[in-house]
């Protein structure tokens, strides 16, 4: 009979941590470079949205820099993530290139041998204040018919544990033995690829949506996940049956370009890359109505930026008048700072929008006088 002693089985266990380096790239054209330096100086652009290493990233394009930058003339460059959650670690690089499409090693910026994280708070955009100078770009050849292009390689370092093993025995000592299996990649998430090829060919869609004359075929249970306002509202509506067996509904108030790009939204979580840019800031104002009437936040949040970075002249009293009733405080601080510059509130006063804002934002500018104009000592 064996011992107590004897009986005892020993355990082990093993596995490995396998480390992968997870690339992607972005290349952005920025034609139209002279009318950029006439822009107001904390004038921005947004790429459109593209995945890279497994995250959603935007670059964000400042022709006159942020920080102190912009009294060397420099154009800054910024990667913008697009989730909330922290990322893992994270190398990334912008280079201006050349004629033939190539990186310029003179002017490429990198974070090696540095790393990053990124996350949905103050770390959701990191960059290079000081990328290039407008006259080093102007002299490097690479500016021609008013354009230049840049590139943004992102590398994200994933890790994954493998191979692990318990037994007992001599299965143990085999286990621990045992090669590690090689790490399996798994591709980035497509989900709103997919959701947006269903939009675009209608597979099992459920519900026509008529709005301003045109018409829109949707499917019920993802607007009912995306918006429970929205489809309260669309169980509201009268209900029309057509031949196609669906349930037709109509919806007030909002132009169909608008409601094509919010639909886009639901289906994608981004917006269309085709808007036209002079389209733009009307398109995000009617957004902004129609995601605080659906209580679409991020979609919301998502216009306000949009439109922050477009404030101008002709357009600020409309955008003031939209931030102002949708409660988009920092949209309306950005507008009222427009207006206080010297020499802008003259020229605003001078436009057809300024009635919109006397009839529509008084509390805005009794503010503004209160902190602007002078005042007589008794």
């Amino acid at each position: 009979m064996l011992s107590a002693a004897g009986r005892r089985l020993s355990r082990s266990s093993a596995s490995a941590i396998v480390w992968r380096e997870v690339s992607g790239q972005h290349r952005l054209t920025i034609d139209g470079c002279v009318p950029s330096t006439k822009l107001p100086r904390d004038w921005s652009a947004m790429s459109k949205a593209f995945n890279a290493g497994g995250y959603e990233w935007q670059i964000k394009y400042e022709p006159y820099g942020y920080g102190a930058s912009w009294r060397d003339k420099y154009i800054s460059v910024e990667l913008v993530y697009g989730g909330m959650l922290p990322t893992d670690p994270v190398e990334f690089a912008f280079s201006l290139l050349d004629g033939a499409g190539e990186p310029v090693p003179r002017f490429t910026r990198s974070t090696a041998p540095e790393i990053s994280c990124f996350a949905g708070d103050h770390r959701r955009k990191q960059g290079f204040p000081d990328f290039i100078r407008w006259k080093d770009l102007e002299d490097s050849g690479c500016l021609k018919d008013n354009r230049f292009a840049i590139q943004c390689d992102i590398t994200v370092i994933k890790d994954w544990a493998l191979n692990t093993s318990d037994g007992d025995g001599e299965n143990a000592a085999d286990d621990a033995a045992a090669p590690a299996v090689a790490g399996v990649f798994v591709p980035p998430p497509d989900l709103h690829e997919r959701l947006g090829e269903l939009l675009t060919k209608k597979t099992a869609a459920d519900v026509t949506i008529g709005v301003g004359g045109e018409t829109f075929d949707a499917h019920g249970s993802l607007l009912a996940a995306r918006s429970p306002a929205f489809w309260t509202d669309l169980l509201a509506a009268p209900k029309v049956k057509v031949p196609s067996g669906r349930r037709r509904v109509e919806i007030q108030g909002i132009e169909p370009r608008v409601f094509e790009a919010m639909l886009h939204y639901m289906y994608t979580d981004a917006l269309p890359e085709a808007m036209e840019e002079g389209d733009v800031v009307a398109v995000a104002r009617g957004l902004i109505v129609a995601a605080d009437q659906y209580k679409i936040e991020r979609l919301k949040l998502m216009c306000e930026e949009m439109l922050c970075n477009r404030i101008d002249v002709d357009n600020v009293a409309g955008t003031l008048v939209v931030a102002e009733q949708h409660g988009c405080r920092a949209l309306r601080d950005a507008c009222v700072e427009f207006i206080a510059a010297p020499g802008n509130l003259k020229a605003v006063m001078e436009t057809e929008g300024y009635e919109k804002i006397k009839a529509n934002c008084p509390t805005v500018l009794l503010e503004y006088a209160m902190k602007h104009l002078p005042r007589s000592d008794s």
